[in-house]
């Protein structure tokens, strides 16, 4: 019967959901921010009460259906924000978050490479490797964080403008790093192929534009034939599970061709929201996709929370509040700082401007990709037998993890001091 029904592991998802649908609102009652309490209790039922496994917590968010909870879970919060990203405030910060997802990538994947081998004594391509996947920043976090919080919408949309769209160049890094290592893996074989086809360099800028632009302009255009759709066929209450196949269909495609999906996902969320007739049958749809984003971040903290093991707690803990920290206010200033200047270059700059800049420069969470991502370097050494991957593979995966559990608590909280004392006079209006 065991092996018939695994009423453990229903046990544990049943537990995950009722956690999920109470702590939010004791967070509330409580008038703290959610997330550190998500993963406060996720640590207490998972590592220190074993009411979940953290194997199976482990199993959930990255490998459940093949892709995991947690990139399931991203894709409808990217979908239900994208509601409501305003494309007029996005097209006036455009060079900003240009900059901030390539060149403060890139920095950011350099510098943190650097530090990670020296503290480590890792090889240098293993650092780069490490620094690839910490590179992007968290819209998980940073969404629910700055609802709570009265804030510049052109500062809170460079913010998430940023870590809406820097999963692509995080992941090509991660591509870049493998393709050096296991040249044959199926996980880089697109890009292997362009490569080989146009050589290394100009392999990476056309995996990029790949990579950015195919995704883009399919999500517009299947945002725009649904709103066509709708008002020749008028869908009605349908409207919500169409759009939310149509959004798993995108999502199943592109990581089968080996293409990031969420700019896909980004588009066709910001053309509903921006493009619709905003009648009841749309504001319903939206009114489920954000029930249904509330619940999926709920979920991925507690998984977050509790897929730590108490060995991995003793043997990494302190290398983790130091590789979060060194980010924190080392890496994350230096990569942001010269990629706003960059792209603020030739405007005036207003009274406050670098406070803003030293703002943002501390603002910047890991989360779900960051995760999904530290499991391949291990995977992919155990696939092809690289010990250079199967040694130092678990060292990224754990150090990775708790850097994202840090950079959640830690930002969670000093975020709301560090907008007090840096911009506090910055509500809903305009801060250029």
């Amino acid at each position: 019967m065991a092996g018939i029904f695994p009423f453990g592991e229903y046990l544990d998802v049943s537990l995950l959901l009722v956690l999920s649908a109470v702590a939010i609102p004791i967070a509330r009652k409580m008038s703290v921010v959610e997330i550190p309490i998500l993963i406060f209790i996720g640590l207490i039922v998972g590592p220190f009460l074993r009411l979940i496994s953290p194997a199976f917590s482990v199993y959930l968010f990255s490998s459940f259906a093949g892709v995991g909870i947690g990139m399931i879970g991203l894709v409808i919060i990217l979908y239900s924000e994208s509601h409501n990203m305003n494309i007029k405030v996005l097209k006036s910060s455009f060079y900003r978050i240009a900059s901030l997802d390539t060149i403060g990538v890139i920095i950011t994947a350099l510098v943190a490479a650097g530090l990670f081998s020296l503290f480590t004594g890792a090889p240098l391509i293993i650092g780069f490797l490490f620094g690839a996947i910490i590179s992007p920043t968290d819209p998980v976090t940073l969404i629910p964080l700055f609802r709570r919080m009265k804030i510049s919408e052109d500062i809170s949309e460079v913010l998430i403008g940023e870590s809406l769209f820097n999963d692509p160049v995080g992941i090509i890094l991660v591509s870049v790093g493998i393709a050096i290592l296991a040249p044959h893996s199926v996980y880089v074989s697109l890009f292997s192929s362009i490569a080989n086809s146009i050589s290394f360099y100009p392999g990476i800028v056309a995996y990029f534009l790949i990579q950015v632009a195919v995704p883009s302009v399919v999500g517009v255009a299947i945002g725009f034939a649904i709103i066509y759709l709708n008002k020749e066929i008028n869908f009605e209450n349908y409207l919500t599970a169409i759009l939310l196949g149509v959004v798993i269909f995108e999502f199943t495609i592109f990581e089968g061709i080996s293409i990031t999906p969420f700019p896909a996902i980004i588009a066709t969320g910001a053309i509903v929201g921006n493009f619709s007739d905003k009648g009841i049958f749309w504001q319903r749809e939206k009114n489920f996709q954000e029930n249904l984003s509330y619940l999926s971040t709920s979920i991925i903290f507690l998984l977050i929370g509790s897929s730590f093991t108490i060995n991995e707690i003793e043997q990494y803990i302190l290398l983790g509040i130091m590789l979060t920290t060194i980010l924190i206010f080392v890496v994350r200033p230096a990569a942001v700082f010269p990629s706003i200047l960059i792209a603020d270059l030739g405007k005036i700059k207003m009274k406050g401007y670098y406070k803003i800049v030293a703002f943002i420069s501390l603002v910047g969470p890991r989360g779900v990709v960051p995760v999904v991502l530290s499991t391949l370097p291990y995977v992919v050494g155990l696939s092809y037998n690289i010990p250079i991957l199967i040694t130092w593979g678990p060292v990224i995966g754990v150090s990775a993890l708790f850097i994202v559990l840090f950079s959640i608590v830690f930002q969670t909280i000093y975020t709301p001091i560090m907008k007090n004392i840096f911009i506090p006079d910055q509500g809903n209006g305009n801060s250029k």
